[in-house]
């Protein structure tokens, strides 16, 4: 739980390349914000931690995780050019959301895990003072509303159930200026919680300063200069030769095979798309920074003295209750990007996962007999329903949003979709896939919403899927469509095999359907743990697929929606 001790060294890896916590140098003590603006705090001189304040502080992290929820409010920046953020930070689920607001105006509302990040531009949807949201607009909503939903939101906050269409999803990309300050945020307040307290030691022997008393709406507190990354292991003698870099963050191979077993390459609209511009690899990447591929390519500076906050991440001025809890913290998290949040310990409101992360939490179980025996049918029954229009949203790097609509006819194992770029109409493309492989047409020019009838012919590039798959070029698209159509036959799979290896995620609703959200992970995903299959499969109390979900190169999930109201019209088998 937290952060892990991986996650928590790449972090540090990256905040020593980059620079990303410039700190609160010594000498700016003085200038800390106060709270008490019409009374300024009285000024006694810093000093180093006495044993109270370092236990309070060392006992920090924990009292977050501790709360798990709390509310968040503050500015990112210099006045005049401030970035506005109200909303949450969850650290048990490891998920942050939060309302934004630039300088120049710009709205947008952002969810965010230690890896990914998910923007959805736009003035965000106002939030409803009471109750829960309404069916339509949460497509992957509980059956209850989240807890705290009946109550009136404070003025900024972001709605609990967040929108369902509209995000875009990238990883958490680092940096050392003020090109990306939400990630520099994000990936600090993932830092601030661990679920055992930090050994008060190694914190004592660092020079951390004790600033001065304030208050805090009306609560006294203790205003402490601390390290970003509190210490686990008493400091080491620095070395006199240069600190050695760390391994650049390598991404993790998405665990699902791509057709005959081929590595994949790229992700986005299709293989024969490959040639554009846009670089879309399938590979899930970690967080990166640019400023650290840069520092490794010049000499290292010296290391700072290891008892120094700056070998920590840099300096941060943590205010502190009596009971150890943090009520405000300032830093600068970045070149230019000096930084005040208030945590909100009152506001706990539960907020809703968004869809583009997964929606829902999952509690991964076993499958029982009787489910196991409604999934071996899923294919029969699938074939059955013959298929029905489709809706495809697909999150693509970096920060893309395509969406298709079209047809699968499960009867004929065919797909027919007009795939659209909501950016850039020069990668809109038609699609159309069989069982032998798939075919795209570029337009160079806007889709219409719906694919053509009759379809067009001349300009189709095609491709078999054996092809595709030894090609190193399959997008995540392709796979969507490639499972999709493979889950319709007339015999029934493997109950036993369900059972033992297939987990249940979650009971859920969509579209006012209850639904089970299933994972049946692949012989090369024997090893990933419950709930990081690269497919989810949503099914109906009647054993038909109603949604396939994908765990994208993004980090984050696409969906295949079915609808089985409307049949598929008639659909050429092949195109020219």
């Amino acid at each position: 739980m937290g952060t892990s001790t991986d996650g928590r060294r790449r972090i540090l890896h990256l905040l020593a390349a980059g620079g990303l916590l410039l700190g609160l140098a010594a000498t700016m003590t003085g200038g800390l914000a106060s709270c008490s603006a019409a009374k300024p705090a009285e000024q006694q001189g810093s000093r180093a931690l006495n044993q109270g304040e370092i236990t309070r502080l060392a006992g920090m992290r924990a009292r977050n995780f501790a709360d798990g929820r709390v509310g968040l409010r503050g500015t990112i920046g210099p006045a005049g050019n401030q970035t506005k953020v109200d909303g949450w930070v969850d650290w048990q689920r490891q998920l942050v959301y939060v309302s934004v607001v630039g300088a120049d105006a710009n709205t947008a509302l952002i969810q965010a895990t230690p890896s990914v990040l998910a923007i959805r531009p736009g003035t965000p949807p106002s939030a409803a003072p009471t109750g829960p949201a309404p069916e339509s607009a949460r497509e992957s909503a509980p059956a209850s509303p989240p807890a705290g939903a009946g109550a009136a939101l404070p003025a900024g906050k972001p709605s609990l159930t967040p929108p369902a269409d509209g995000w875009r999803v990238r990883p958490l990309q680092l940096s050392s200026d003020e090109e990306r300050p939400v990630d520099n945020l994000v990936a600090f307040l993932f830092l601030l919680a661990k679920q055992e307290a930090d050994p008060t030691g190694p914190l004592g022997e660092l020079r951390n300063e004790w600033v001065r008393r304030d208050t805090f709406e009306g609560t006294p507190v203790d205003v402490l200069l601390g390290p970003a990354l509190l210490p686990q292991a008493a400091p080491s003698v620095a070395p006199s030769a240069a600190v050695p870099s760390g391994a650049a963050p390598s991404g993790a191979a998405p665990s699902g095979a791509a057709p005959s077993g081929a590595a994949p390459a790229s992700a986005g609209v299709s293989a024969s798309a490959a040639s554009a511009p846009r670089t879309e690899a399938t590979t899930v990447p970690s967080p990166t920074t640019g400023a650290s591929a840069q520092a490794s390519a010049s000499p290292s500076p010296s290391p700072p003295d290891p008892k120094s906050l700056e070998a920590h991440g840099g300096a941060v001025g943590y205010w502190l209750d009596a009971k150890g809890a943090l009520v405000r913290l300032e830093t600068v998290l970045g070149e230019g990007l000096p930084s005040v949040l208030d945590l909100q310990r009152g506001q706990q409101q539960e907020f809703v996962r968004a869809v583009a992360l997964g929606g829902q939490d999952i509690k991964p179980t076993a499958i029982t007999k009787a489910e196991a025996k409604v999934l071996s049918q899923l294919r029969q029954r699938n074939l059955k329903a013959r298929g029905g229009a489709v809706t495809v949203t697909m999150p693509v790097n970096p920060s893309a949003l395509r969406v298709g609509r079209g047809w699968l006819d499960w009867q004929k194992r065919l797909a027919y979709l007009a795939v659209r770029d909501l950016d850039d109409e020069s990668y809109d493309v038609l699609l159309h896939a069989d069982r032998t492989g798939v075919a795209i047409r570029k337009t160079g020019k806007r889709v219409p919403e719906q694919p053509t009838l009759p379809v067009p012919k001349g300009k189709w590039e095609w491709i078999d899927w054996v092809a595709l798959g030894s090609s190193g070029e399959i997008t995540d698209l392709d796979y969507l469509v490639y499972e999709a159509l493979s889950l319709a036959a007339n015999v029934a799979d493997d109950a036993d095999h369900i059972e033992k290896h297939g987990r249940r995620l979650r009971v859920d609703v969509l579209g006012k359907v209850p639904v089970g959200v299933f994972e049946l992970p692949s012989a090369v995903e024997a090893n990933v743990p419950a709930g990081q299959a690269r497919m989810r499969y949503w099914v109906d109390n009647a054993g038909v697929l109603k949604r396939l979900e994908l765990r994208t190169a993004t980090g984050g999930f696409a969906q295949l929606d079915l609808d089985l109201s409307e049949k598929p019209p008639t659909l050429p088998m092949k195109v020219k």
